[in-house]
């Protein structure tokens, strides 16, 4: 990826929340403790890097910073998960 990109909430909440041991299939639940449990500036951080992930031309560089920070692969369909359970 980029190096001059820096998702730094994305990646915190990939190495927090949705680490290894979280299940794709529960994956609405990491997301609700992400905005149950941190203050407002890190939701709000968090939507405007999802934002621009989404902008982004370049679905390997995304990939691979998944990969790097989650140690597991995401396809875009599942970050649209993330995205939209984000907004529920």
């Amino acid at each position: 990826m980029n190096e001059d990109l820096k998702y730094d909430t994305f990646r915190y909440f990939l190495e927090c929340y949705f680490n290894p041991s979280a299940n794709y299939e529960e994956l609405e639940t990491p997301v609700k403790e992400f905005n149950s449990t941190e203050e407002s500036k890190y939701r709000q951080k968090l939507q405007q890097e999802l934002e621009q992930i989404f902008q982004l031309d370049n679905w390997d560089d995304i990939q691979e910073f998944v990969r790097k920070h989650a140690m597991r692969k995401i396809n875009s369909d599942r970050l649209h998960l993330v995205h939209t359970y984000y907004f529920a």
